[in-house]
């Protein structure tokens, strides 16, 4: 019975509405940022004599995914030229990411960004990695879940149908749920390998030529060094649910999977990534982890337009 309990409080328990006004701007704001260090690059990467040429990505394209040849080809007819289409999507791309992140129109331009940024990176699939993944996730939930209710154009132009609080609190631990789900299948993908055991991972990673940014070679000499890293990813992954959710571990795995993503970015290079993967656990656990007084929650539903007699309604369970 208390287990039934404490399953329906998880479930039923007061999350601010802002949360997903804070997810919908970081990834819409990464996904801004990303675009802007791509473009100076966008015809070698994308266009159909660039780095991959149309013709290799769609003879090995294993997906029926739309590509921008595909694009081209359908718009041939009326006489489009190639870079037209090419720079076209970037312009669209960077229109709907700007609408997305000051969510005007939002769920139309989710769908839009997400189906451009589906045509773009698989386009570019040769070139892509881990980030592409993870920001059309991320654009996927900003597609189906209400990230538009607050912190918004369209919540201040009263666009938006009120929302019920259990809705909020679904759409974010539907979030939390993905990382937990994708930082525990990590963890246990490592631990079946002896190079997370024995340090090799890290120590191997660390000395590849394309993500080499900082001198560690005095590592050789202290070999328990990588091991210990790697045995704390191990640790901090697979536990992830575990310590992220627990009151007395929270802000103590919180604080170490963004220390997690700080060593990648800094010294592996991955930059994107790292920052992509610190927003996404920051906007998703953030106010789990540092959750500001009650009033105050209750304030910020309020103003994300949550009706007054739910305001109302909460506020007198909460006293009695």
């Amino acid at each position: 019975m208390k287990k039934c309990i404490a399953i329906k409080n998880f479930f039923s328990a007061d999350v601010p509405l802002s949360t997903l006004g804070y997810f919908r701007m970081a990834v819409g704001g990464f996904a801004l940022v990303q675009l802007a260090f791509l473009l100076p690059d966008w015809s070698w990467l994308y266009g159909q004599k660039g780095l991959v040429p149309w013709e290799v990505t769609e003879a090995l394209s294993t997906t029926y995914t739309p590509l921008l040849s595909h694009i081209y080809f359908l718009l041939e007819p009326l006489g489009v030229s190639i870079d037209f289409v090419v720079y076209g999507i970037a312009v669209l791309f960077l229109l709907s990411l700007a609408g997305l992140t000051v969510g005007y129109k939002t769920r139309l331009m989710a769908i839009m960004a997400w189906l451009l940024h589906l045509i773009i990176s698989t386009t570019g699939q040769f070139t892509a990695y881990g980030v592409e993944t993870f920001t059309r996730i991320a654009l996927f939930y900003c597609m189906v879940l209400p990230v538009g209710q607050s912190l918004s154009v369209d919540a201040l132009l009263k666009t938006c149908r009120p929302l019920p609080p259990y809705l909020v609190t679904l759409s974010v631990r539907l979030i939390q749920f993905h990382l937990c789900i994708m930082y525990v299948a990590c963890g246990m993908e490592k631990a079946i390998g002896m190079q997370w055991w024995n340090g090799d991972a890290i120590w191997m990673a660390l000395q590849q030529d394309q993500f080499k940014t900082v001198d560690m070679d005095w590592m050789a000499t202290f070999p328990f060094v990588p091991k210990l890293l790697c045995w704390t990813t191990l640790l901090v992954e697979t536990f992830y649910p575990v310590g992220i959710f627990w009151q007395r571990t929270k802000k103590l795995w919180l604080a170490a999977i963004i220390g997690m993503h700080l060593f990648i970015g800094i010294f592996l290079g991955l930059y994107l990534f790292a920052t992509l993967m610190i927003l996404l656990n920051l906007t998703a656990f953030g106010p789990h982890c540092f959750a500001g007084p009650a009033i105050l929650r209750k304030r910020i539903l309020f103003s994300s337009g949550i009706r007054r007699a739910v305001f109302t309604r909460l506020y007198r369970q909460d006293v009695v």
